[in-house]
């Protein structure tokens, strides 16, 4: 080949297509490198190697004519800062592996918003360390996220803000450490969505305290009584067996269910989880599935104090806790239905024909819209009452217009999942 073709035709085209090869080459094999560092680790690394490129790639191409040999030194030169670099950002894995920021901090907590509530409302995490949440939004459509604050009017900026997400989604938060105390937390876009986060000295959700096992089979818990140390972050590790059925362990002061003192997310057997218990003070209090009260018990915080908690009884086979309607002073029919957990406490409540009914509907979920309404079927086209609707934790009394013998369809119009049958005779 004519020296004066390869320089005019040959090298102006092979030369830039060389070099790109090169770069491709490089950066291929390079990106399983950056890949495995940190974030800031494979930034700097990729710049450096860009540069040696750049700069080796310009004293090349300055030279009057290009030799292969001179491709070779570019090569020999990109490959030799990426080794340097390569070796650097592996040092750098060594000792993120460690402790450094290739690994997740701390404890990891879950909080899930589900029907524009989160669950649980009550976390606790180790104070003077970082942590992470877990947040799984499951309100399909529909944006959340978690904001931390120190003060409970939630004025000021926030301390930690997380990303929104739109459900269903999940996505984990990285938070840095807290000083000992309690710290609002809340969805920036739904501000009736709150919670506490606790900072406490050697507890929380890093697993800390005691740890005490709990399971439910067949729509009992395995135990009626739990045992915790007072004034001392603690675990539950809780074991739900039952297939394709929500379980939950929550915590109130007595069986009224007035004053929670913890509320355990609601999970759907068989599956596991761990419940991170703020510290109590000493006393005996109430341990309830919130989807079936049945399923109850006594916690006893050590110290003493307090009386036991009187077991709700739970009802005979084949019968709700709302089936009796009972006579009110007035001679009408009166009946109880509660909402707690995203569910009624019945799927079934009977009602006397042709008589007016009063129903006490309570509705025991914090900050959660329910109501009961009636309708001649499943197809809710023909309704016969609408309750009003009321946001937990509240109580109204309905009304029921008399009603000819059949068998009809209650539900709540926010929750249509939430419904039953109610049986006029």
């Amino acid at each position: 080949m004519r020296r004066q073709t390869r320089d005019r035709l040959v090298l102006p085209v092979l030369l830039p297509v060389g070099i790109l090869v090169i770069i491709a080459a490089v950066l291929y094999g390079f990106s399983r490198i950056l890949l495995a560092v940190s974030h800031n680790a494979a930034t700097v690394t990729a710049l450096a190697v860009t540069l040696a490129i750049v700069v080796a790639s310009a004293i090349v191409a300055s030279r009057r004519y290009v030799r292969v040999s001179s491709l070779a030194g570019l090569a020999g030169a990109v490959a030799g800062v990426a080794m340097i670099a390569g070796g650097i950002a592996l040092a750098t894995v060594g000792t993120e592996g460690e402790g450094g920021e290739g690994e997740a901090p701390g404890p990891n907590v879950q909080i899930v918003a589900v029907n524009i509530a989160f669950q649980p409302t009550e976390i606790t995490v180790p104070a003077g360390a970082p942590f992470t949440i877990t947040f799984d939004n499951q309100d399909d459509g529909i944006q959340h996220n978690v904001e931390i604050f120190d003060n409970p009017d939630f004025s000021g900026e926030a301390i930690f803000a997380g990303e929104l997400t739109t459900g269903p989604a999940q996505i984990t938060y990285e938070v840095p450490a807290l000083e000992p105390g309690t710290y609002p937390f809340l969805c920036i876009v739904h501000p009736n969505m709150v919670g506490t986060i606790e900072a406490v000295e050697g507890g929380g959700g890093g697993g800390g305290g005691p740890v005490v096992a709990v399971a439910a089979q067949n729509i009992a818990f395995d135990t009626d009584t739990i045992e915790l140390p007072a004034n001392t972050a603690a675990t539950i590790a809780f074991d739900n067996l039952d297939a394709g059925v929500q379980h939950n362990v929550s915590i109130y002061e007595d069986e009224t269910l007035a004053s929670p003192l913890f509320q355990g997310e609601l999970i759907t057997g068989p599956a596991k989880t761990e419940y991170q218990i703020p510290p109590l003070p000493p006393g005996e209090y109430y341990f309830v599935c919130d989807v079936h009260p049945n399923m109850n018990g006594v916690v006893i915080v050590g110290g003493g104090g307090g009386e036991q908690p009187t077991a709700t009884v739970a009802p005979s086979p084949g019968e709700t806790m709302t089936d009796a309607a009972t006579p009110a002073p007035n001679g009408d029919v009166t009946v109880q239905v509660t909402a707690q957990g995203i569910a009624f406490d019945t799927a079934e409540f009977v009602l006397d024909a042709g008589q007016e009914t009063t129903l006490t509907f309570v509705n025991n979920d914090a900050g959660i819209q329910h109501n009961i309404a009636i309708s001649t079927d499943a197809s809710m086209s023909d309704q016969l009452f609408d309750g009003q609707l009321i946001t937990g934790q509240a109580t109204i009394t309905y009304t029921i217009p008399p009603l000819e013998p059949g068998t009809y369809y209650f539900y709540c119009v926010v929750h249509p999942n939430m419904n039953g049958v109610v049986t006029v005779r």
